[in-house]
């Protein structure tokens, strides 16, 4: 099955002038080997998911064997099972009771058989797990982190794909594991890769193509052996130079000239040994003075511009503070509908000029807490006391309409403090709480770690949304459910959240450890450098605020 990219490009979600693709274009043939090197951030993980037909470009088509891989918005679910994603972290994506039902999960959408499921399970363990340590019926979560990985890796092996698209799958394996994993990759008969990787020694070797991408663009399309020939295209993408590029230069300096594309020991030692011959029949000459550019002294000093931020984004914290608590207290004064309806203008207002990526996760905590509301009302409205001959179930729309007026103004403060953790960084979150209550301190109050705690619960909004969009993406690459980006189906919910916790525990457990080393024992502020500066426009903010604090009060009375 063959792969063509045509005139691929995507936009960043919260910035359409921020392309993380620019118009990419290759094609790939059944069975190849293709790596996909860059810099930190260069859009390999991003194209990855764009091949995987998990994330949809913002224009350009994919097509598998000429038939295009999106189709309003879809991707047809036969397509989907022709391809295998394996993340940067797959163990991450571990959540069953059991490594059979983690195989079970990942299977189940091929249908198949009893006797060829188990023949395909055998063979992935066969591979990843020679040594039979990873029995079936053994929690997933009592193996050691390698073996966790080897099994993520098995899960995604065992439905045998046409093409396996791959996110460093050597970074966290031992020597080992690495060779079995290399093992797999030549004795495979059908399908292709696509590897990201920047482990350019353990893959150059087997690669039939290298694509290297700078900034979001494709700079070179060629053989590994013709990469190595030109290391400058290397150094501007900001990648380190493979072994055998180094070495023939480092041998250069001392006058023992070799190709510098033997992408093994084994081609290149018969090489120095005939340059050493050489060497030693001439007449001595001078070793070249001229040092080798190291990648960072030769790498371009152009750097993308970043997207200019929203103006509510680089406000002192101290006026959204204010601001914050007086939309607060004004709506939790409000007893009628017609202030609510204020607030809830006011608050849409602050969200204007924030980006498009913050407005959606908004809606990712709304629709649940306005699904919550709904099911609070009908049960709160129930009515077992009607009049004797009617039907005994009624509904008691007062009690409804208080409910509803409650739960409304619980929904603006929960936004209101989603709006304050997404325009506010952490370190000015604590500073500007930390002024707001310095008054406290007076009278021997524990401000720092009041204020200390109080951000981190603000700090945790954003944090669990981004990893919602990560392990809903994991998800729909294991799952592989015919649907719109971004999705996901009620049976994947389990596969969501049991990663989704562990994962929230994971940094909640780092964040415990980084406030240990800098000593955070409720003396001193996680950030001594102050970063807080009031400008004009904060003065303006703060008036706004308390005119419309103001209109609120007035409203309620």
């Amino acid at each position: 099955m063959s792969i063509a990219l045509q005139d691929i490009r995507v936009d960043a979600p919260d910035d359409p002038n921020n392309q993380l693709l620019k118009d990419i274009n290759f094609n790939l043939a059944d069975g190849s080997l293709t790596l996909l090197i860059g810099h930190t951030g260069s859009g390999k993980s991003t194209l990855l998911q764009v091949m995987a037909g998990i994330l949809e470009p913002t224009l350009g088509m994919i097509t598998l064997d000429e038939q295009p891989l999106w189709h309003k918005r879809k991707v047809n679910q036969a397509h989907l099972l022709r391809l295998g994603l394996i993340f940067q972290f797959p163990e991450q994506q571990l959540f069953a009771r059991s490594v059979r039902q983690e195989f079970a999960y990942s299977l189940r959408p091929y249908r198949l058989g009893v006797d060829e499921r188990e023949r395909r399970i055998r063979a992935a363990c066969a591979d990843l797990d020679p040594r039979g340590v990873i029995a079936m019926d053994r929690s997933p979560f009592l193996l050691s982190g390698g073996e966790q990985r080897r099994l993520a890796l098995a899960t995604t092996f065992a439905t045998a794909p046409d093409w396996l698209l791959m996110d460093e799958p050597t970074a966290g394996l031992e020597a080992a594991a690495v060779r079995e994993l290399l093992r797999i990759i030549r004795v495979r008969e059908r399908g292709g890769f696509v590897i990201a990787t920047h482990d350019l020694d353990t893959f150059f070797p087997l690669a039939d193509r290298v694509l290297v991408l700078d900034r979001g663009a494709l700079v070179f399309d060629g053989s590994p052996e013709e990469l190595c020939r030109a290391p400058e295209v290397l150094t501007r993408a900001g990648v380190g130079l493979p072994s055998c590029v180094e070495a023939a230069l480092e041998l250069a300096r001392y006058g023992i000239a070799i190709a510098p594309d033997r992408l093994t020991p084994a081609l290149a030692a018969p090489a120095i040994a005939e340059a050493l011959r050489e060497c030693a029949s001439a007449s001595p000459r001078p070793a070249p003075q001229a040092a080798a550019p190291s990648p960072q002294a030769t790498r371009e000093a152009g750097v993308a511009s970043k997207p200019p931020q929203a103006a509510m984004l680089r406000l002192d914290p101290r006026a959204k503070w204010l601001l914050y608590l007086l939309l607060v207290i004004g709506t939790m004064q409000q007893q009628q509908w017609s202030g609510l309806a204020a607030a809830m203008l006011l608050l849409s207002l602050a969200f204007l000029g924030l980006p498009r990526s913050v407005l959606r996760g908004s809606m990712k905590i709304a629709l649940p807490f306005l699904i919550f509301m709904f099911i609070s009302i009908l049960l709160a409205g129930l009515d077992w006391s009607t009049a004797e001959g009617q039907f005994p179930l009624g509904f008691s729309a007062e009690r409804g309409w208080s409910t509803a007026l409650t739960l409304t103004r619980l929904f603006l403060v929960l936004m209101a403090g989603y709006w304050l953790a997404v325009t506010t960084p952490y370190g000015q979150l604590v500073q500007g709480l930390n002024w707001a209550l310095k008054y406290f301190r007076k009278v021997k109050l524990p401000v720092e770690s009041f204020s200390l705690a109080v951000s981190l619960i603000f700090r945790f909004i954003p944090l669990i949304l981004r990893e919602w969009q990560r392990f809903s993406a994991i998800v729909r690459a294991r799952g592989k459910a015919s649907i719109r980006p971004g999705a996901v189906r009620s049976r994947d919910i389990p596969a969501l959240v049991v990663p989704l916790l562990l994962a929230m525990f994971h940094k909640a457990e780092q964040m415990t450890i980084a406030m240990e080393l800098k000593k955070i024992d409720g003396k001193q502020l996680l950030l001594k450098k102050n970063t807080l500066q009031w400008r004009g426009m904060d003065t303006i903010l703060v008036i706004t605020g308390i005119l419309c604090f103001s209109l609120l009060m007035y409203m309620q009375s």
